[in-house]
């Protein structure tokens, strides 16, 4: 039986209710339907980090998590995919969600599978994704999809779901959950190849992941054009 696949939501919001954790939900649901369609299990874990803010600073200052917080950090060592969502303040991610990256190690990142997304009040702020959040995401080597998604204060005005469904922000949800579920598929392609090989020297053969033949299949990883 196909492991489920292991999504890690983090959201950095600041209130409750938050926009930041609205889009967080978006995202997450959106992966999950795309998986869902590719006749893949996801099991989502959903994180506050506004609940861990004081284990973060503590472990930004000390180099040790307390026990919440190493949870967290090995169910992100652990996941397949990360869905990471903050708030935009002056031109960047909140404090919260840029301490939480710089207690992380490093290595957790490399490789990851990663759907970005930022809200702010207003649109002029949607260029600190890839201004601000990209770029970090990049140094630490994770696997960041093409599609990252922005949300103003405007893109949550729609009075219904049937509405709601049809707005270009939940267009620019379900396209980057196709990303994102296309670079799942590529980081399993390596291993199940090397299986197939095995099984062939046997007889048998094993069918191929659908998720690896979908809408965005001629997608590159930006880890591949940088031939890292």
């Amino acid at each position: 039986m196909t492991q489920p696949l292991r999504l890690v939501v983090l959201t950095a919001g600041l209130s409750t209710p938050s926009s930041t954790r609205m889009l967080a939900d978006q995202l997450a649901d959106a992966a999950v339907r795309r998986a869902e369609a590719a006749g893949r299990c996801v099991t989502t874990t959903v994180v506050e980090l506004r609940e861990l803010a004081r284990e973060i600073t503590d472990a930004l200052l000390t180099r040790f998590p307390g026990e919440r917080l190493a949870r967290v950090l090995e169910d992100l060592r652990a996941a397949d995919a990360v869905i990471a969502v903050t708030p935009v303040f002056n031109v960047g991610p909140s404090g919260l969600f840029k301490m939480f990256v710089d207690v992380a190690d490093r290595e957790i990142w490399e490789g990851k599978p990663l759907l970005l997304g930022a809200t702010a009040g207003t649109a002029r702020h949607s260029l600190a994704v890839d201004y601000a959040l990209r770029p970090m995401f990049s140094y630490l080597k994770a696997e960041v999809v093409p599609t990252a998604v922005f949300a103003a204060s405007a893109d949550f005005g729609a009075a219904d779901a049937p509405e709601a469904d049809a707005q270009p922000l939940a267009a620019r949800a379900r396209r980057a959950a196709g990303e994102l579920l296309t670079l799942l598929g590529a980081a399993g392609s390596a291993a199940a190849g090397a299986a197939r090989t095995e099984e062939d020297q046997a007889g048998e053969t094993t069918p191929v992941d659908p998720i690896a033949t979908g809408e965005f299949a001629d997608f590159v990883p930006m880890g591949t054009l940088l031939g890292r």
